[in-house]
């Protein structure tokens, strides 16, 4: 395996152990015998496993964009029918029992965005970047008249993320699947109404 793939490979079992046990409870020991790669060619590649948390919510992110990029060229739907594909692949992923698909934003920021700087600041990178791509689609779907709200599309997404991100607390708080039927409710009637 080349360097690459091999960092490739510790960024994706980052992400899966993170995203399940989160990232204080998580050992580098268990990442290197789950990767089977030894302590010493963790450290060519990372700093430190503060570094390694940057590293692997870039990777995240990065592959999270790409996602999201692929709705904003789906010329085939309106702007509010990419937005509601978006947040119905978000419901999927959050309510599925594949970690690897769980929001690391939801899971990770909380934890650690208090005690490390760097992170917090991959988070506001990440989620910043994120935020565009919505208001993107939104502009897009202002302009096709799918979407009816007028106001900022930029105060739109915010407003649509926050609601999301919050859901998706309220998910793994009651196990239950309802704060994304409201989140759902909310958006619909945002995006058909200007307040």
């Amino acid at each position: 395996m080349n360097a690459k793939n091999k960092k490739n490979l510790l960024l994706k079992i980052g992400q899966e152990f993170f995203a399940s046990q989160g990232f204080t409870n998580v050992g580098l020991a268990e990442i290197l015998k789950q990767a089977n790669i030894p302590k010493g060619s963790f450290y060519y590649y990372f700093n430190s496993k503060e570094d390694y948390g940057v590293q692997v919510i870039d990777h995240y992110v990065d592959n999270y964009i790409m996602a999201l990029q692929s709705l904003l060229k789906s010329s085939s739907l309106s702007g509010k029918d990419r937005l509601l594909k978006y947040w119905e692949k978000w419901q999927f992923s959050q309510c599925d029992n594949n970690f690897e698909g769980h929001c690391l934003i939801v899971k990770l920021s909380s934890e650690v965005t208090d005690y490390s700087e760097p992170m917090r600041k991959a988070f506001c990178r990440g989620t910043d970047r994120i935020l565009s791509l919505i208001a993107q689609i939104i502009a897009i779907g202002q302009k096709d008249n799918s979407i009816h709200n007028q106001a900022d599309n930029f105060f739109i997404a915010q407003q649509l993320y926050q609601q999301w991100l919050g859901a998706s607390l309220m998910v793994k708080i009651q196990k239950r699947s309802t704060a994304f039927t409201i989140a759902l409710h909310f958006t619909n009637f945002l995006l058909d109404n200007n307040i």
